[in-house]
This record gives structure tokens, sequence and C-alpha cells, in this order.
């Protein structure tokens, strides 16, 4: 939830362009879906916030330590891919000073 309302605020203060819109409504959703996958620090005492895949590898190893390797994977669908769809999409307005004005540049 910070993530998005984040999103929107940078937009919104920095008025973006359509691009980064639809950059941050798909990160989003990523992030949505990585959620819904990875989700929740379960335990083997309270499996009822595990994700999809992070409950179908605690189940297939029986809890086994196999179940570290799925963090790295949540890391980079959840945070990294999202992040890194933001900073593309958002475009900053530079701001012609006159000396480049009269340059051409």
């Amino acid at each position: 939830m910070i993530f998005l309302i984040a999103v929107i605020a940078l937009g919104i203060f920095h008025k973006q362009d359509k691009r980064y819109w639809v950059l941050s409504a798909s990160a989003s959703a990523i992030q949505l879906f990585a959620h819904l996958l990875f989700s929740g620090c379960g335990t083997s005492e309270n499996r009822g916030v595990d994700g999809y895949v992070t409950a179908f590898v605690r189940q297939a190893t029986n809890d086994g330590p196999e179940v570290l390797w799925i963090f790295p994977i949540a890391m980079l669908l959840g945070w990294v891919l999202p992040i890194y769809m933001i900073s593309i999409g958002y475009k900053r307005k530079s701001h012609k000073t006159e000396q480049e004005d009269t340059t051409g540049v």
C-alpha cells in the first residue's frame, strides 16, 4: 500500500506523462501478483499466510531449508522489478537555461 501511495504521489507532484502511469499500473499489478504467490512469513505452525508458491514448496519439501530459495525470487518479483519499472517510466522535467536556448543545444 505504501508503494502505491508513493507511486501516485510521485506521479502527481512531478506531473508525469502517460508512459509513467501505464508502467506504474503494471508495477502495482506485478507487486500484487507477487504478493499472491509468495506472501507472508508463514511458519510450520501457521501456514495460513503463505502464498500459493510458498505453500506448494513448503508442502513438497516438508518444511525443509529449500523454502529459503523462494525469498530472492519473491524480492525480485515483488520489489526490484516494480521499482525498476517506475524508474524507467519516470521522466525528469529539465529546465532550459538561457545559455542552452541561444546555443541550440
